[in-house]
């Protein structure tokens, strides 16, 4: 519990918005209260967050929404989003989709594209030891947000066999 604590001290610093612009969070507390985790970022949508992150009226198209807050945590989650939408556009042109569709596709992937390269630049630029502490707070995180994922089957206890049954 202290790792992640620090670790959100650490990231809250190192928020940016839609357009990869700094958007730090003033507390611990706001970074966790007044956002919740999403597939490639935070979101700080009241209903959203109410909702524990699973009411996007943009349907996780987070690049595009102004309530969008990645940090470094999210690279890795951003980079196989990218992958993924990149995919789905060859597939779309493969199948003769509408170009809206393709339009869409690129569209997400010109801004994921955006926010991941303003991230990257930002740590490129951070003197060695920031960066490390940043690199360090990212995998604490995705290692709590892959946890808090992790769903656990319902077990039935079973007591010890009654010998008397035989």
């Amino acid at each position: 519990m202290k790792r992640k604590r620090e670790a959100v001290q650490t990231m809250r610093l190192h928020v940016v918005d839609r357009a990869g612009n700094p958007a730090p969070f003033a507390s611990t507390t706001a970074y966790e209260a007044r956002s919740v985790a999403v597939p490639f970022g935070n979101c700080t949508e009241p209903s959203n967050i109410k909702a524990g992150g699973k009411s996007c009226a943009l349907r996780f198209q987070c690049a595009g929404c102004g309530f969008y807050r990645p940090d470094p945590s999210y690279l890795l989650a951003i980079e196989e989003h990218l992958n993924s939408l990149r995919s789905d556009r060859e597939t779309a042109r493969a199948m003769e989709a509408d170009d809206f569709v393709v339009r869409n596709l690129t569209d997400q992937i010109t801004a994921f594209t955006g926010v991941l390269s303003s991230m990257r630049e930002q740590l490129d630029d951070m003197p060695d030891e920031e960066r490390s502490g940043v690199e360090e707070a990212s995998a604490i995180l995705r290692k709590v947000r892959a946890t808090q994922d992790h769903k656990l089957l319902p077990l039935t206890v079973i007591g010890p066999k009654d010998d008397s049954d035989s």
